[in-house]
């Protein structure tokens, strides 16, 4: 009921703004036509920014090629179509962001921030040379026509899409992948997703309506220039918007746009002087007061009337799956008995690897195979290339020489992203959970990012099981930088469990644990094996809980093999005592 409520309170005010060019008032026409196209910008710029974590600074540029290639098409001879040049606008635009997303994305942090950012001067630049085709400095002049109230229209439509598109993010598996890259992409993708596809598919999706936006702009203004659709002093106003309002969040495009606007139309009116030194100063101290938007302000939080607003995206999709899952018992888990062979090859292969990082070697031909259903105790003193052979066999590293085959299979030449599909989950020794996403999210993206690709709404509802199984589904609707080290631990291993896994990389999980705890954590890497057919190597330095839970220990000891056997022989044997357990046994105790 209360959605549809809003539903029709917002019909009604799109209703009402689109008779605004039949009241016969150009000036608050303009006025809000432009804040429609400045909306558009600050709203496509924020699901690279906002939603995926890559400051966009260069995101303008898009809205001048999208305005020039309108405009050349338009004043063509052989064109001279409004909708074909449109149609044009929009598919160049799309090549662009495609041939600019391939190397920029090459990129991290600051980088591509300054790097997106000197495409607005070389755009500039470019334009103001190529003056067969640009009109250089002196532009281009559209036929002049009062056009404004369809490009109003036009406007108001691409605005309305534009907040449509924004939900449909929110809600979708991509939505969510977006939001694991923005938090840790490295994680992401071993949990199976592929990363430059989904950032070329973001900007690309952000690049088109910022160019329709350009294009309906120059045709409503019949004149552009490299100046005005390239310029620094108005292309970094769409993004200051997004950032007042609140990055990332569901109204805060929306919310910094009429904000500034407003104060920016205002000082214009009523301050003869230094109008733009206000309004800078205005941006700055909310800049500082208000870190991360206004909306995220804990003042606004409080109000009741206001906090929806306030909410970050995941929260609305939770909404979706609370009634289903309120009161109720977590579901079984979802995972498959996977048969095991009496006389099976080994699942895991490690045939002569070597790691090396410049001159340091950090695995120096290790050799061993896991067979199926096993579990495999790895051990080594702190740098023994015990984490580098997780990440060997994860493909986050590379390797040197030697090679690694799953179920027969060489992993030479596969992407990070691929090794989720083959069935490998892993947890990491210093735990990266998603942050700022909740420890229902981080456990549903593995789901929604597996092999088996659920819709969030699924993904949520299975997630549970998997907390469950961790003793976390209490803590389910918490932010996951709020939990303590050893939640974050046990999240990490719901959620490698989430991919669905036949061979499970766990990396210290048990350290810090009570021993009460650790004897819990014990049983649950045997049930994994023993009910699920799971094959499991545990990094581990905890020597009672390897020999309570492991079939076979490995030793590394400066990324060479020093023993491979059952725990009491390897626990034994001197070399290991004296490299592992400090030349004592006292550690099996």
């Amino acid at each position: 009921m209360k959605r549809v409520s809003l539903m029709t309170l917002a019909a009604i005010a799109v209703a009402a703004l689109a008779l605004l060019p039949l009241s016969g008032a150009p000036y608050w026409t303009t006025f809000v036509f432009s804040v429609l196209i400045a909306y558009v910008l600050a709203q496509s710029w924020d699901w690279v920014a906002g939603e995926m974590g890559y400051i966009n600074l260069g995101h303008y540029v898009f809205y001048g090629i999208g305005a020039y290639a309108f405009s050349i098409a338009l004043t063509s001879a052989a064109i001279g179509s409004v909708t074909v040049s449109m149609v044009i606008a929009v598919v160049v635009v799309g090549i662009a962001a495609v041939l600019l997303g391939l190397p920029l994305f090459r990129l991290r942090g600051d980088y591509f921030a300054f790097a997106t950012l000197a495409l607005l001067p070389l755009a500039e630049v470019l334009t103001n040379n190529m003056s067969w085709l640009t009109g250089g400095a002196d532009g281009i002049v559209l036929p002049v026509d009062h056009v404004l109230t369809v490009a109003f229209w036009l406007a108001l439509a691409l605005a309305v899409l534009s907040f449509i598109t924004t939900l449909a993010i929110n809600r979708a598996r991509f939505g969510f992948a977006l939001r694991g890259i923005r938090n840790d992409e490295e994680v992401a993708e071993v949990m199976g997703l592929p990363l430059l596809p989904t950032k070329i598919k973001a900007l690309l999706l952000s690049s088109l309506f910022a160019g329709l936006a350009g294009a309906i702009q120059a045709w409503q203004m019949s004149y552009i220039d490299a100046v005005t659709v390239f310029g620094l002093n108005v292309a970094l106003v769409p993004i200051a918007m997004a950032l007042l309002g609140g990055s990332g969040l569901r109204w805060g495009p929306f919310v910094g746009v009429v904000l500034l606007a407003g104060i920016q139309q205002w000082l214009l009116v009523n301050i003869t002087m230094l109008q733009a030194t206000v309004y800078g100063a205005i941006i700055l101290l909310i800049g500082r007061y208000m870190p991360g938007g206004m909306l995220r302000a804990g003042l606004l939080q409080n109000i009741a009337w206001l906090a929806p607003l306030t909410r970050e995206h995941g929260a609305f999709v939770a909404d979706r799956t609370a009634g289903q899952a309120a009161g109720g018992a977590a579901v079984a888990m979802p995972l498959d008995r996977i048969a095991i062979e009496p006389d099976a090859p080994p699942l895991l292969v490690c045939k002569d690897v070597v790691k090396a990082f410049g001159g340091n070697r950090a695995l120096a031909g290790v050799s061993f195979s896991v067979g199926p259903g096993e579990i495999l105790g790895l051990v080594g003193q702190n740098g023994s290339g015990k984490t580098t052979l997780f990440n060997c066999i994860s493909r986050v590293h590379a390797l040197t020489a030697g090679e690694i085959r799953l179920g027969g299979r060489d992993l030479a030449g596969l992407r990070r992203d691929e090794m989720a599909g083959l069935g490998v989950g892993r947890t990491y020794q210093i735990p990266r959970p998603f942050g700022d996403l909740t420890v229902a999210e981080n456990v549903a993206l593995s789901v929604m990012l597996g092999p088996r690709r659920e819709a969030p709404e699924r993904a949520l509802a299975e997630a549970r099981s998997f907390l469950a199984y961790a003793d976390l589904d209490h803590r389910r609707d918490v932010r996951a930088d709020t939990l303590s080290l050893q939640e974050k631990k046990l999240l990490e291993f719901a959620r490698a469990l989430a991919v669905r896994p036949r061979l499970l990389l766990v990396d210290e999980i048990a350290s810090g644990l009570t021993p009460v705890e650790v004897r819990r954590f014990v049983e649950r890497i045997r049930a994994v094996r023993d009910d699920y057919g799971i094959t499991v190597i545990w990094v581990e330095h905890i020597a009672s809980a390897l020999n309570a839970a492991a079939d076979r220990i490995v030793v590394l000891e400066q990324g060479q093999l020093i023993a491979d056997g059952p725990p009491a022989a390897v626990f034994s044997d001197r070399r290991v005592l004296a490299s592992y357990l400090g030349n004592t046994a006292e550690a099996m105790q």
